[in-house]
């Protein structure tokens, strides 16, 4: 008796993908109305008619109204939209074909016609009428609309709302949609700049929050920052003893964090470019203590102006070229932290909307956590007396990786197979074992969020417009100067209202920080939000236990959005899985060699790889294909990282590679 083997699941996802659209594009055809009527329905399966409102355009309306089951869901709802948008451009594009006949002249292209086609993710939702909304006792997006997540029928037809307004299949429903992404990063596909000056391999590479800096560590013993407006080195960071294996820049960008092979830990101070007046910091072009007394005498000049005549705007004016002088001019310091007795494997920065949290007092400065091979993880305080705080001991083989979460807690994964969660005070919360191996990798769901800090997806910092401060004008035209303190506050508010945003609850739907790790063992675990209070137990057993690559998992990272996330493996292949319920989506497969690193656009809608095989692979990530091949690089790939529109790579043929659209 012969057994009918199913298809390979990716395989079977695309056929059921493909079998969706088609039947979904029926439905978008007038021509298909009559077969979707409640009368020709199953029984089971009833039919109601829907119109379809842009949230953008003033609700106003896409296509006609159009029959569909009452079970259909977001996905069948977005792809629906998707397909009337097609035909609309479509239809858009034809006439303006009629009217070039007619009129024998050449017309030029609308947006619709330069418009990307790739599908849009939405969420839809039907709005309560007035009436019913001044019923409730207090206004707020829940009890104003009814969204939809899992069906029309489920989320629509049967709440109590739609009850009490007499709702059913036979009514009209004026269904909203909005989009999920409010903008779209455009693919890199060409090489702008090849930077050389490293002399040994690069080993690691991150942008700064802004996206303005790169900063990269190298087995040449040093490490370096470039201009990314210019493309060009702005310093070389030297003091370091061995290999840097890696780096991390501070969410306000006014330090940078590097580690060595020898165990050693330096940060890099920003000079203050404002004579201390207002906080904010500059990465300067060069050194020399002649530039600083020259920083130091226009201090002083500016200051004796102000004493003689009082003259305020005047001193502002003088401080404004000192200003401009010392961006141009100054260094960073350094500080060697030192305590770890093997090399420095993994930097965590202490999220910037946490420091208010700790101490109320605006000056509280930042924390840094270094775990290490030695398998301890350090938390080094930057105040002036800068020393360790904390030494968080409990495993019992290299850490290989440390993250410092968004709720105040740190994240730890060793070789000893465990994962660790700790206080910054050095209590252990939970320890999560379930690995058979080694777990390489480790990675949260607001990691973009804590990393970005206050900074937009544009790199702007949004909050000096709000301060009216430098760079923005009063009403009287004249720039006014913040103190410290007020800078202070205004970026970590901005940090924490983006951090909020990001796990705020949508719906149905909840948006907690989560934890994925990878192993040695060819898998995944996807763990649930972790809490140090008693009052709020946290379970230890894993969401999903995600498998499917045949080889070490080295690097794991979700995307931006906190709804995807992706990983990689010795195995040349990048898996895409849902954040949420770790379910598989697709595999990715075009590289010939081992993949190191991923990283993702700032939309998440497009994920790079870096590979063993020399090459940076750019994917699209809704239809699951490859989207550029980036050869130039002429080894190995070991770094990569996305910021804004451009991406960053490095390897072992020691360039650093700039790619943009």
């Amino acid at each position: 008796m012969s057994t009918l083997v199913p298809p390979p699941i990716a395989k079977r996802q695309r056929k059921l993908n493909a079998a969706l659209q088609k039947e979904t594009a029926t439905w978008a055809d007038p021509a298909n109305a009559d077969a979707h009527l409640p009368g020709h329905a199953a029984a089971s399966q009833p039919n109601l008619v829907i119109q379809f409102r842009n949230a953008n355009d003033n609700n106003a309306p896409l296509g006609p109204p159009i029959n569909i089951p009452a079970g259909a869901g977001q996905r069948e709802l977005a792809l629906l939209v998707n397909q009337l948008r097609k035909q609309l451009r479509a239809q858009n594009k034809q006439k303006r074909r009629h009217v070039v006949d007619d009129i024998n002249e050449e017309v030029p292209p609308s947006d619709d016609e330069d418009e990307d086609d790739e599908d849009l993710p939405y969420a839809f939702h039907v709005a309560i009428p007035p009436q019913q909304q001044q019923q409730q006792q207090q206004i707020t997006p829940e009890n104003t609309r009814l969204n939809i997540s899992t069906s029309i029928q489920q989320d629509v037809l049967a709440s109590r709302q739609a009850t009490q307004l007499g709702w059913s299949t036979e009514s009209l429903l004026d269904v909203v949609f909005e989009p999920q992404a409010v903008f779209r990063v455009r693919a890199v596909n060409r090489c702008s700049s090849s930077l050389t000056g490293h002399d040994s391999p690069i080993l690691c590479s991150t942008f700064s929050p802004s996206g303005r800096l790169l900063l990269t560590g190298s087995g040449d013993k040093t490490a370096r920052i470039w201009d990314l407006t210019s493309e060009s080195p702005l310093h070389t960071l030297t003091g370091h003893g061995n290999w840097v294996l890696c780096a991390e820049w501070e969410p306000r960008e006014r330090r940078a964090a590097t580690g060595d092979m020898d165990g050693v830990v330096f940060v890099w101070d920003a000079l203050d470019s404002n004579c201390g007046r207002v906080g904010r910091k500059a990465w300067g072009a060069r050194s020399g203590e002649a530039v600083q007394k020259e920083f130091e005498q226009a201090q002083a000049d500016v200051e004796a102006a102000t004493a003689e005549n009082g003259d305020v705007e005047a001193a502002r004016k003088r401080m404004t070229v000192a200003e401009r002088r010392a961006a141009r001019h100054a260094a960073p310091g350094s500080h060697a932290f030192r305590g770890h007795s093997k090399w420095v494997t993994s930097l965590a920065w202490e999220p910037l909307h946490l420091l208010a949290d700790r101490n109320e007092h605006l000056s509280a400065y930042p924390r840094l956590a270094s775990s290490s091979k030695d398998g301890t993880i350090r938390i080094w305080s930057l105040s002036p007396t800068r020393r360790c705080e904390v030494v968080l001991g409990g495993h019992t083989a290299s850490v290989n990786v440390v993250r410092w979460g968004g709720e105040g807690l740190l994240y730890s994964a060793s070789s000893d197979r465990s994962v660790r969660v700790w206080t910054p005070e050095g209590k252990t919360v939970r320890i999560l074992q379930e690995h058979a191996h080694w777990v390489n990798t480790l990675a949260l769901s607001t990691d973009f969020v804590i990393r970005t800090g206050p900074f937009d997806h544009l790199g702007e910092e949004g909050w000096e417009k709000e301060l009216g401060g430098v760079g923005a004008e009063s009403t009287s035209g004249v720039k006014d100067a913040k103190t410290e303190d007020e800078w202070e506050e205004a970026a970590r508010k901005r940090a924490k209202k983006r951090y909020v945003e990001a796990t705020r609850k949508v719906g149905a739907e909840t948006r907690d920080e989560l934890l994925i790790s990878g192993s040695d063992d060819h898998t995944l675990f996807l763990w649930p939000a972790q809490s140090a209070s008693a009052a709020a137990p946290t379970p230890k057993k894993p969401i999903a236990r995600l498998t499917g690559h045949q080889q070490t998992v080295n690097h794991v990272a979700f995307s931006p959005s906190g709804t995807l996330l992706a990983s990689a493996s010795f195995d040349k292949s990048v898996k895409l899985w849902n954040a949420r319920t770790g379910k598989f989506i697709s595999t990715l497969r075009a590289h010939v060699g081992s993949v190191y690193r991923l990283t993702w656009s700032a939309d998440s809608r497009l994920l790079v790889s870096a590979s063993k095989d020399s090459t940076v692979k750019v994917w699209d990530v809704g239809r699951g294909k490859l989207k550029r091949d980036l050869s130039g690089h002429t080894d190995e790939v070991y770094c990569v990282d996305f910021a804004g529109d451009k991406v960053a790579s490095g390897g072992r043929d020691r360039t650093l590679k700039i790619w943009r659209h």
